[in-house]
């Protein structure tokens, strides 16, 4: 005799009644129990969608706005450091010689890809937000 958990758990799988199981009663299947449980999925499912897309919004924004702000604190930094120079050696003067000096062009192009991602990411949510 299966235990009383798992009859319940062949009922929901099979969308039959209990007695169905249990007893020999000659019963259809129950109609309506597969429509509900496709909606609750395909509500389920909704749901899930639309927090992927709110996370995948939330980090575009927050991709964005720290790219942006780096970004910015690295062009300054630039501007700083080119007070300092007495000569350079580009044809931009002595804020791309600041510029394009090696410890300040790596983060000059790291905060650049996450501002570009950003602004990817956002474009491509806003763009397709009805048509996934």
């Amino acid at each position: 005799m299966p235990d009383t958990e798992k009859v319940i758990q062949l009922s929901r799988i099979f969308h039959v009644t209990t007695d169905y199981l249990l007893l020999d009663i000659d019963e259809a299947p129950q109609s309506a129990a597969p429509a509900e449980n496709n909606k609750e999925t395909e509500q389920r499912a909704a749901e899930k969608q639309m927090k992927r897309q709110s996370m995948r919004m939330h980090f575009g924004w927050f991709l964005l706005i720290f790219g942006i702000i780096s970004l910015s604190a690295t062009l300054v930094g630039a501007g700083l450091y080119a007070q300092t120079l007495t000569e350079w050696w580009t044809n931009l003067g002595r804020y791309g010689t600041a510029l394009f000096d090696s410890w300040i062009l790596a983060p000059f192009i790291v905060s650049a890809a996450l501002t570009l991602c950003g602004i990817l990411i956002l474009i491509r949510e806003y763009i397709f937000i009805g048509k996934e």
